[in-house]
């Protein structure tokens, strides 16, 4: 299983955990991390590409599921939050043009497991690997939670977006 975790903003956090390791962790800006998204979703279906039949997912922190915002945050702060708003909803649209499976995931069930120490991180999921940025370790955490909830059959591995919206249809026409 190949779950690669954005953390959506001007400095996109990047992740890629391949089979339930954290392999790559970068920050990125949003076209590059759809270029490599794009890629690694393209060698998933090549029978030719290393990771080719794994099931594939995009796990997108979605903003626009907060249900706060502190009311001393000022209206500069205001903006960036709109910005990110504005990402996750970027990223979704990208996702269901290019028909690639993903799960927009609130912040909520990232609580306690963002904003980590490096220190913590490394421990946390036995990353090895170079130095990276806050952001890059909440994509990193988002891949890691996910692959255990979906590993346990506690969250269900989503669908293509057009094999949702063929069932969708299905169902609209047996109603009528």
């Amino acid at each position: 299983m190949i779950i690669i975790g954005i953390d959506t903003g001007t400095k996109t956090g990047f992740a890629i955990n391949f089979n339930g390791a954290i392999t790559e962790l970068e920050t990125l800006g949003i076209i590059q991390a759809q270029q490599v998204v794009m890629q690694t979703y393209q060698g998933t279906l090549n029978p030719s590409c290393p990771v080719y039949g794994h099931e594939f997912i995009v796990c997108i922190e979605d903003t626009r599921q907060r249900k706060w915002v502190r009311h001393d945050v000022g209206r500069e702060r205001l903006k960036g939050v709109g910005s990110v708003n504005r990402d996750g909803a970027i990223w979704e649209e990208f996702c269901e043009y290019h028909d690639i499976p993903y799960l927009l995931v609130p912040p909520a069930h990232l609580q306690g497991l963002t904003k980590m120490t490096e220190k913590d991180f490394r421990e946390r999921t036995g990353w090895t690997g170079k130095r990276c940025s806050e952001h890059a370790r909440d994509a990193g955490m988002m891949t890691w939670k996910y692959h255990r909830l979906i590993t346990k059959g506690m969250v269900q591995m989503p669908k293509k977006p057009s094999e949702i919206k063929s069932a969708q249809l299905a169902q609209g026409k047996k109603g009528t």
